[in-house]
C-alpha cells in the first residue's frame, strides 16, 4: 500500500499492490471491497478520490522512465489518461529547463542508468480539469489535464550545505568533473485554501551520513506555471518548516491547517533496516498555513499516507499495510 484517500460517501479508498494485481480497494462499514483493478507494469502508488467510486490514480515509475502513468478510475474501469512517463523521456525537466541543475550521468547510481528517471507518486487534485503529481525521481510537481497534456508546475532543487551551496553526493564524467547533487525528491502535493500548494521534500541519500533534518516544504501560488523551487527564489517560492526528516505525505485538514507526515525520524533508511537505524517512530504535524506549529502525534510505525473522512476522522497508513483512525 502506499496511498490511502477518503470518498463522499465515507468510504477510504486503498492502493493495493498485490504479487499478481495491482487493485484499488475500499473500505466501507467495516468491509473490503475492490473497487477497480489497474493493468500496469508498475505499482499504484497515488491515489485521490473525485467522488464515490470515482478516483484518479498515479502509476510507478521504472529505469529511463519506461512507465508511470495517470488513471482514471470511474464505475469499475480504469483509464489512462495522461503519460506521465513520456513527458520525463521527452522533457526531463530538472535537467534541462530551469536551473538546469541535473546532469543525465548523474542518474547512473543506485541501480538506475543515466538518462530520464521518473516516479509519479501522490497525487491531488486542482480544479475540475487539472491534476497535480509529485514525480519523486523526476524532482518536479506535475500537472496534467482531463484531456492528456502534460506539464510541469514547479521544479526542487537540492538542499544546500551550510555554506549556501548544492549538497553534493558523488562526481562522474571524465576525471570526475560533473558534480552530482543530493536529489530533493518531492513525495507530495496538497491545495491550500489560501490559494497556494503545498509540496512536500523527502530529501535522497547523502554522500555521507544520513539525511535527517534535511526535508523542506515548499509552498507556491497554485496559479504558478514552470516555477524554481529554489532558497533564492523568494520572489515566487516561499519556502518554510527546515529540519523536517523524509516528508511523505502532505495534506489539508477541514481545519484548514496543513498536516505534514514525516515517515521516521531516522529517515527512510529506517526502511530498509539498516544496522544502527532501526524505525524509531514517524510523525504527524499541524501547522498553521503560515507556517507556525500547531501541535503533533509522534512515535507512530512508518505512516506513509494520511486522509480525512467526511466526519473529519484522521485516517493513517502504517507500515504499508495497516490503515487505522487516529485520534489527533
Amino acid at each position: 500500500m502506499y496511498d490511502i484517500s477518503a470518498a463522499p460517501d465515507g468510504s477510504i479508498m486503498v492502493a493495493v499492490n498485490g504479487a499478481d494485481s495491482k487493485t484499488i480497494q475500499v473500505i466501507k462499514n467495516g468491509q473490503l471491497k475492490t473497487m477497480a483493478t489497474i493493468d500496469t507494469a508498475s505499482s499504484v502508488q497515488g491515489i485521490a478520490s473525485i467522488g464515490s467510486g470515482n478516483a484518479f490514480v498515479t502509476t510507478g515509475g521504472t529505469d529511463l522512465a519506461q512507465n508511470g502513468k495517470l488513471y482514471k478510475v470511474s464505475n469499475g474501469n480504469a483509464k489512462i489518461v495522461a503519460d506521465l512517463a513520456a513527458f520525463e523521456r521527452n522533457n526531463d525537466p530538472d535537467a534541462f529547463k530551469g536551473l538546469k541543475w541535473k546532469n543525465q550521468l548523474c542518474e547512473a547510481i543506485d541501480g538506475f542508468s543515466a538518462g530520464p528517471q521518473n516516479n509519479p507518486y501522490k497525487v491531488t487534485v486542482l480544479d475540475d480539469d487539472t491534476i497535480l503529481l509529485a514525480d519523486a525521481a523526476g524532482n518536479t510537481i506535475l500537472y496534467a489535464t482531463t484531456e492528456g497534456v502534460v506539464n510541469y508546475k514547479a521544479i526542487l532543487s537540492p538542499p544546500l550545505s551550510e555554506e549556501g551551496y548544492y549538497l553534493v553526493r558523488w562526481y562522474t564524467g571524465e576525471g570526475g568533473s560533473i558534480e552530482c547533487y543530493v536529489q530533493p525528491v518531492p513525495t507530495s502535493v496538497a491545495v491550500g485554501p489560501d490559494g497556494y500548494i503545498y509540496i512536500g521534500e523527502l530529501t535522497g541519500a547523502l554522500a555521507e551520513g544520513v539525511p535527517i533534518a534535511r526535508s523542506r516544504i515548499w509552498k507556491l501560488p497554485a496559479d504558478a506555471t514552470h516555477a524554481v523551487c529554489d532558497e533564492e527564489n523568494l520572489l515566487v517560492i516561499v519556502m518554510y518548516l527546515l529540519t523536517l526528516t523524509s516528508v511523505i505525505d502532505v495534506e489539508i485538514g477541514p481545519d484548514g491547517m496543513l498536516y505534514v507526515v514525516e515517515l521516521d525520524e531516522n529517515s527512510w533508511f529506517s526502511l530498509f533496516g539498516i544496522p544502527g537505524l532501526p524505525p524509531i517512530g514517524g510523525t504527524i504535524s499541524r501547522y498553521h498555513l503560515d507556517g507556525t506549529f500547531d501541535t503533533s502525534v509522534t512515535n507512530l510505525s512508518l505512516p506513509g499516507a494520511i486522509t480525512f473522512d467526511k466526519k473529519g476522522n484522521l485516517w493513517v497508513l502504517e507500515n504499508l499495510n495497516t490503515v487505522r483512525v487516529l485520534n489527533f
